[in-house]
């Protein structure tokens, strides 16, 4: 269920009735904890996690780096609200 309202800014709301992650800075919410796949990624700056799928969040341009099992292309992740940047994701 998504919930549009004027006083925020967020594109998605997820139900209230389910776990979910939010951005540090702005609260705004970025997946229900059933989308939650694995906590056992480890970033550049610590501890990471691949969800499924994930809402208000914007997409930088696609480059290869070199992970710790090998060369893939990803693209940064930022929060579409306050443009804080929380991570990456493969590109196809």
């Amino acid at each position: 269920m998504v919930k549009m309202t004027r006083s925020k800014t967020f594109q998605a709301y997820l139900p209230s009735c389910h776990r979910t992650y939010s951005c540090i800075h702005c609260r705004a919410h970025l997946a229900n904890h059933d989308e939650l796949i694995s906590k056992s990624f480890q970033g550049s700056q610590g501890r990471a996690y691949l969800f499924n799928s994930v809402v208000n969040v914007g997409c930088g341009p696609a480059e290869e780096r070199v992970l710790l099992t090998g060369l893939h292309a990803v693209a940064d992740i930022y929060c579409e609200n306050c443009k804080t940047t929380l991570g990456w994701k493969y590109h196809p």
